[in-house]
């Protein structure tokens, strides 16, 4: 169990998925930063890094104990999203390079250099859950001087138009926040809110794994200059009905080999040819050009050849 020398532990406050953005006056709207989040308890002189698991992370993050010099409080606990910036945007694939590393820590930090966005501060030599967001925010400001890579997360008052800024730049989504919210561990709230933004892709089933005798995942693939990528594998969105009909019209497409240029066969695996087509919401494109939380919303009748990436 993770210990912090004169601190307790804070279980993170969760924001709830919604479908819709409320406006009102009574909220801030924050750009969701698609990273790690991570709570960094500052003891002792010491920085602490514990994730929303409640794991040790703090020797994937060396640079972070710069955080102690940085805080105008000589014990504080700081809430935040790590993230690794492309092109002004975060890359989850390359946060999760660092958050997945071991020994290699000191040899990553340059190649993928992390940028801290705080958005809130549950302690502050005193225990601040019980003030309202705004008064929290107020302290964050106070206590904790700004780097090239450490940021306090900026409040916007409109929702939507905050929602459209964040699509066009093919970003996760947005936090809606009540201003007068205390900070309460986990999803006990209302008071937190994200809403998502989802992308869509046509992509061609070109295999499938089983539970049992039973289809439960599909192997997913687009084409790109006359072949056929696979871009991931989905298992989630359709109903068990759905699951019966695939199964039985699958087996009646088996191939021996796999019809993507880049998937070898595999143990579990099962090759169909690339005929039937499948409309997919999806969070980003990973850097190994895979589709990140796939969720099959349904059956197509787009021409397989014209599921492409584009």
């Amino acid at each position: 169990m993770v210990e912090v020398p004169g601190l307790a532990l804070v279980e993170p406050m969760m924001p709830i998925l919604v479908k819709e953005i409320i406006e009102g006056l009574e909220y801030v709207y924050q750009v969701k930063w698609d990273g790690v989040r991570m709570l960094a308890y500052l003891s002792a002189g010491r920085v602490t890094l514990v994730n929303r698991r409640g794991h040790l992370r703090t020797g994937q993050y060396p640079e972070l104990q710069e955080l102690a010099s940085l805080l105008k409080v000589p014990a504080a606990i700081l809430d935040g999203e790590l993230v690794v910036l492309k092109n002004g945007k975060p890359s989850f694939a390359s946060i999760l390079k660092r958050d997945l590393s071991g020994r290699q820590a000191d040899h990553l930090k340059k190649l993928y250099p992390i940028h801290y966005m705080v958005f809130d501060i549950p302690f502050a030599g005193r225990d601040l859950r019980n003030l309202s967001l705004m008064e929290r925010q107020r302290v964050l400001e106070q206590t904790l001087v700004k780097t090239e890579w450490v940021h306090t997360v900026e409040n916007f008052s409109a929702g939507h138009s905050l929602f459209e800024a964040v699509k066009a730049q093919d970003m996760e989504g947005i936090v809606i926040k009540r201003s007068t919210s205390p900070y309460i561990s986990g999803k006990k709230h209302r008071d937190w809110l994200k809403v998502k933004y989802r992308r869509t892709q046509y992509c061609v089933i070109g295999g499938y794994t089983l539970n049992g005798t039973t289809v439960n995942a599909l192997l997913l693939g687009v084409y790109h200059n006359q072949n056929l990528l696979y871009v991931g594998k989905a298992g989630t969105g359709l109903k068990q009905e759905e699951w019966s009909v695939l199964t039985r019209e699958l087996s009646r497409m088996s191939i021996s080999h796999s019809p993507f240029v880049n998937k070898p066969p595999a143990r579990g695996y099962y090759f169909v040819h690339p005929r039937l087509t499948v409309k997919i919401e999806f969070a980003e494109w990973t850097e190994s050009l895979t589709l990140r939380s796939p969720v099959i919303t349904g059956f197509s009748n787009k021409p397989a050849e014209d599921c492409r990436l584009e």
